[in-house]
Parts: C-alpha cells; structure tokens; sequence
C-alpha cells in the first residue's frame, strides 16, 4: 500500500525528529554534553525547555523563513502583565548577557561602571574591547556583596552600578530591603543595572526583585533570562526592563534581532507554572545533593538561592577540575583571585550523584 504525505507532516516529522536529537545529547554530543559526562559548568538548567516550550518552538521552526513579528509583541505583553508594567517599559535581548553588554556600552559613554570585586564578568571581555571603563568595590568578608563599599564608591565620574542579585558566582542573596535602599539612594547619581538571572531561585522572589522600583519609576533597570528557571540558554531570550527613557537607551544599544524559535518557546513557557514549580523543585533538590557533597568532605560552601553552589576547597581550583574532568564530572575553573574557590551548577540528579563520588574520590585522594 502506498503511504503518501503532505508537505506539512513531512516538515512535522523533521521538526520532531531534530526535536529528539537535540534532547539526546549523550548519544550525539552536538547540542549539550558529550557522551558519559556530567556538564556542571555553566549554571545550565537541564530539565528545560518545557514541553509547551519545545511544542511552540516546533511550529514556529515551521515558519523560521521568516524574520519574527506579532510574536514579540505577544512575549512582552505576557511579560508586562505578569510584572504590573507596560510594554513601553520592556526590551528584548539575546539572553540577558547581551542586555548586560548593551548596558555596559550605553552608560560606558557617559562615564565608568561600577561594580563588586567578585561577580558575574562573562561579557566583560566584549565592553572591555568596546572602551567600557571599569571601577570596583571590595566584597565583605563572608564574600556578599557590600553595598556599602559600592555606595562610597559613586561619584561623579560612575554612570552604572551592577549588582548582580543572587550573586554569581557566590550563590548569595542580598537583603530585599536593603537593596531597595541602597538603589533609592545610589540611582540619584547613577543608574543602577540589577541582574536577576536567578532571581525566580530565591526563598522569596517578589521580595528580592526590584521591579517594584521600576513601577515606582525609580533610575533602575532590571535584567531577566530564560535560561535559568526555563532551562533555555540555548534559545538566547532576555529581557530588560526599566523606566522608558533607560529603555529607550538600552534597548536601542542591543544589537542583535530575538529568533522566532526562542520567543515562541519564552512565550509558551513564561506562564507555564507547573514547569516553573518542577524545575525550581528539581534544582532546590540538586543544591541540597551538592551541599551534602561537600558538607561530607569538611568543606563549609556559602549559601546559595541559585543553582550552583561555591566552596572553598582548601587547594588550586582549577588544578581540581582538571582531575575532575579526567572522570568526566565538568565543574568551573577558579575565578581569579580566589583561586582556592569552587563553583559547581546543578545537573539532573543521576549527575549529581556521580558528582558525589567523583569529588569525594578526587578529593580524599589527591
């Protein structure tokens, strides 16, 4: 019997089928982790993208000839009304590293951006190049952040402030309400940029974010992703938002176009509250694997609402996950200067088991 099929299923069948190749990483090792190893690198979320995520993403590949329209639009409405603000307060990036990037390069012209000694520096190389002057302020003892020594540190010659809020890569969260002070008192000299990447894995999100600033129409810009508690670092969404004027201003500085295949998926996934309780259990369940981990082994870590977990390991970081990596267990190298410091993301549960073994092994032995 002869089986024939339309040109729409053919493209279906595809879809699905490269749909399955790019969750089956440890079969091909092109998207993701290579075979047998446990990547717990990069803060990724591997029990994203949701399943109404990679269904939307599916048919908006059907029409990837095309560049994105309404589609924009519909992901910061959603966005708008889930936050109690207006679109005319949104912008849409690449992920939130490149509104990071956008920032940097807007406020970089206008003066130095100022920032803690020990945070979340991947885009610095790109402002670096761009002529981005930097300053920075001491961290306190129990490595927070100290917001006093950022506050000392504003004067006339600084045009952005960056918190990062949980921090990276520390783990640790600052106070809500003294962070809303310190961006009330800072943000009438400069504005203040907070980047809540992993703001949805706190105790308290509502009481840690500082959108309730940008509604109060305060000189902050509040920077998001899906590619934490989404588990889309892939697709490359993020978004800002702030007061118009910093929107206009930022946002005009973003250099590259969103795809359709990620906003589609950012706006199936964005409402999806059974695939945010799940993930954020399955990551708060990882955090407590990897803090028992090192809590085994004699090794106090900070306290983290993220998913990765930063300890000092009492020897040369980088020289640890190197042995780690011979058992193929993938942790981050050590942030210069705190070269005894290590940070470990959260993996599926199976990894982290094998994180266990392989780090106490490792450990006991070396």
């Amino acid at each position: 019997m002869a089986i024939t099929m339309n040109r729409r299923e053919l493209m279906r069948g595809m879809i699905s089928g490269a749909v399955s190749l790019a969750l089956a990483p440890a079969v091909f090792g092109s998207y993701g982790p290579s075979p047998g190893v446990a990547q717990l690198s990069s803060n990724e979320n591997p029990y994203g993208p949701s399943p109404k995520a990679l269904k939307a993403a599916a048919e908006a590949l059907e029409k990837g000839a095309y560049y994105p329209g309404a589609i924009a639009r519909d992901v910061m409405q959603v966005i708008a009304q889930r936050n109690d603000v207006s679109t005319d307060n949104l912008f849409l990036c690449s992920g939130s590293n490149e509104g990071l990037q956008a920032a940097y390069v807007a406020y970089g012209k206008q003066g130095k951006v100022l920032m803690p000694d020990l945070t979340y520096s991947v885009h610095l190389g790109y402002t670096n190049r761009m002529g981005v002057e930097l300053a920075h302020a001491p961290m306190n003892e129990d490595m927070s952040i100290d917001l006093d020594a950022l506050a000392a540190a504003v004067d006339d010659s600084i045009s952005m402030v960056y918190v990062c809020n949980p921090n990276n890569p520390t783990g640790m969260t600052l106070d809500g309400d003294q962070l809303r002070d310190f961006c009330r008192s800072v943000s009438k000299k400069a504005v203040v940029v907070i980047d809540e990447a992993y703001n949805e894995l706190t105790d308290d999100p509502e009481y840690t974010s500082m959108i309730d600033l940008v509604r109060d129409g305060e000189n902050v810009l509040v920077l998001k992703t899906f590619s934490k508690i989404f588990g889309m670092a892939g697709l490359r969404v993020g978004y800002g938002i702030g007061h118009p004027d910093i929107k206009n201003l930022v946002g005009g500085t973003v250099m590259a176009w969103n795809n359709v295949v990620g906003l589609a998926a950012a706006h199936a996934s964005y409402t999806d509250d059974e695939f945010i309780a799940f993930s954020r259990a399955k990551i708060l369940e990882g955090r407590q694997m990897v803090l028992n981990t090192f809590r085994r082994n004699g090794i106090e870590p900070l306290p983290s609402q993220t998913n990765f977990v930063y300890a000092d390991i009492g020897r040369d970081a980088t020289e640890f996950q190197k042995k780690m990596a011979e058992h193929k267990v993938i942790i981050r190298r050590a942030y210069e200067p705190y070269t005894t410091w290590s940070r470990v993301s959260m993996g599926k549960l199976e990894d982290l088991e094998r994180f266990d073994e392989v780090f106490t092994e490792v450990y006991q032995n070396a």
